[in-house]
């Protein structure tokens, strides 16, 4: 475990923020209505907003109801109601109707900066440090070791969790800039496993997003709301929330939080890596980039500086239900499966039973960090080109001589970014032998089967799954043959096990690894020795995460 590049918690920009709550809470709803107003600036426009959010607030508390929600959801909705039709400006002076529109927006903007706002405890991180890294290396380990695993679990972590890339580069860019990671997602778990990993490395606690529906759960609440952790509610859709969301945002990135970002939105359902990201937040620190430099002289405008983050798992608790819910999505009356479901009590008791018996790994692989617009950065963090020369990125701010906001170029810049994190996501992809074995399989049961489409071939009976020894054996030597000619291209990335282990010993780690947890496995061998399936879906969604790389060419 790395020493912390800031040694004392209470120093730690997060913490320093939240001491800030108020005035955070203050500046957000305050830039929230100033942009709502920008957008909307005449009264129908924004009344108009108003009754459209109220509409879409009815049918969340009717059909979306959640428990988490505040007891006073309906109550405020009705007032809500009751105050626009009083505000109706065909019925008053349009000046007064005005007002009572803008006390509304602010009513409401102030209700939801409340319920986004989080909040960060330095005690509680301290127990929650100690806690989780008992709680990883049991789960990473079949034992402690005796009592000096149970004193220093650490030491059982090292070689299990593993941070990969320019560690020291990030290290030290912590202290010289605000700091976005913007990781792939898979799991519910991706937060803690990110939050232990960075600690792990010594740089001090991000801020991030959860779900609003996790905080369901009184452990994570207890936990996540005293730990960085502000609230999403994707259920919300409405630009008023939105727009005090990406103010919430805004005001912390330019307060130097550093934060965050899943630009997938939410967990990959296929299992792929995301190519398609939600770039709303995203924009938020374009925004606050050129905001550093409309307040600072240029020499002195702080930097943000950009990390994609790719996580590599051997398996993922939540796939079964994941790839269930993109089928069904997908697939709609085509989607038809007769695979025997998931039995609950076993699911849980082998969950149980496998984790503290085997041991499995992760791999956070981070990318070179980058400046908001994708350029390089030296060690001191300056943007370079790529022939190292310098760039003076407050310059892709200014037009005709003036630097000043401009959303289209903004948007286009940030869809820039956003290419550049897919890039970074791909580059840095650390493949195991569970993604591959699964690759393989998947492909060869396609082309064996010559289906004309993926659901026909879901519903293939078992005795037609069967994949041959050899020609499994095979095609997984070609397709780890062509792995290392995109290695070598730094095109993508190798865990150890791949590099040193022998051919038999990779497919063997690859099938265990893969099947760690579910019932019904994704892939297994016969009585006869040849390669076959329990669950097509699982292992569908495992063979997703390397597609994109023309591996299927191999097969």
């Amino acid at each position: 475990m790395l020493k912390s590049v800031i040694p004392r918690i209470k120093d730690w920009p997060i913490n320093l923020i939240a001491q800030k709550r108020d005035k955070i809470l203050q500046e957000t709803i305050s830039e929230a209505v100033l942009e709502f107003n920008k957008a909307h600036p005449t009264l129908s426009q924004l009344r108009d907003q108003l009754q459209k959010t109220l509409y879409l607030e009815h049918i969340r508390l009717r059909s979306e109801a959640w428990e988490v929600d505040p007891e006073d959801e309906k109550e405020f909705w009705g007032k809500v109601k009751k105050r626009l039709l009083q505000a109706d400006p065909a019925h008053m002076d349009e000046d007064i109707s005005k007002e009572q529109h803008q006390e509304l927006l602010q009513d409401i903007m102030s209700r939801y900066a409340n319920e986004i706002i989080g909040h960060f405890e330095p005690n509680m991180f301290w127990f929650a440090r100690q806690l989780l890294v008992r709680v990883f290396a049991r789960l990473f380990n079949s034992h402690f070791g005796g009592f000096k695993g149970i004193f220093n679990p650490q030491e059982k972590l090292k070689d299990k969790l593993i941070v990969a890339g320019p560690v020291e580069k990030l290290r030290n860019l912590s202290l010289k800039g605000t700091v976005i990671l913007v990781p792939t997602h898979f799991s519910n778990l991706d937060s803690a496993i990110i939050g232990f990993g960075m600690d792990y490395i010594g740089m001090p606690a991000f801020q991030y997003g959860a779900g609003l529906n996790l905080f369901n759960s009184k452990i994570f609440s207890f936990f996540a709301g005293n730990l960085g952790a502000y609230k999403l509610d994707r259920r919300k859709k409405n630009p008023i929330y939105l727009e005090t969301l990406k103010s919430y945002s805004k005001t912390n990135v330019l307060a130097g939080a550093h934060t965050i970002f899943f630009p997938g939105g939410t967990r990959s359902r296929a299992g792929n890596i995301e190519t398609e990201l939600k770039l709303g937040l995203l924009g938020t620190v374009m925004e606050a980039q050129r905001i550093h430099f409309e307040k600072n002289p240029a020499n002195l405008a702080p930097k943000i500086f950009v990390v994609p983050l790719t996580i590599s798992y051997h398996f993922v608790l939540e796939a079964s239900s994941l790839i269930e819910d993109q089928l069904r999505r997908t697939g709609k009356e085509q989607y038809l499966v007769y695979d025997k479901p998931q039995t609950a009590g076993k699911g849980i008791w082998k969950f149980f039973w496998e984790t503290f018996s085997k041991s499995t790994d992760i791999t956070l692989s981070l990318s070179e960090p980058m400046d908001v617009f994708g350029n390089s950065l030296d060690e001191d963090g300056n943007s370079i080109d790529k022939l190292g020369n310098p760039v003076e990125i407050r310059s892709y701010f200014v037009n005709k001589g003036q630097l000043k906001a401009d959303d289209q170029r903004e948007m286009i810049y940030t869809q820039m970014l956003g290419d550049k994190i897919i890039e970074g996501f791909f580059k840095n992809n650390v493949v195991y032998s569970s993604h591959v074995v699964s690759f393989v399989a998947f492909e060869l049961l396609k082309k064996k089967l010559d289906y004309p489409d993926l659901f026909t071939l879901m519903r293939t009976s078992d005795e037609d799954r069967e994949i041959d020894w050899d020609t499994f054996k095979t095609s997984v030597k070609r397709v780890i043959d062509e792995l290392y000619v995109l290695n070598n291209k730094e095109q993508i990335k190798l865990s150890p096990h791949m590099t040193t282990k022998e051919l038999d010993e990779i497919i063997e780690l690859g099938i265990t690894n893969v099947c760690i947890y579910h019932t019904n496995l994704p892939i297994l061998r016969t009585k006869e020795g040849n390669i076959t399936s329990e669950d097509l879906k699982l292992l569908y969604y495992y063979h997703n995460r390397l597609i994109g790389y023309g591996l299927h060419k191999c097969i």
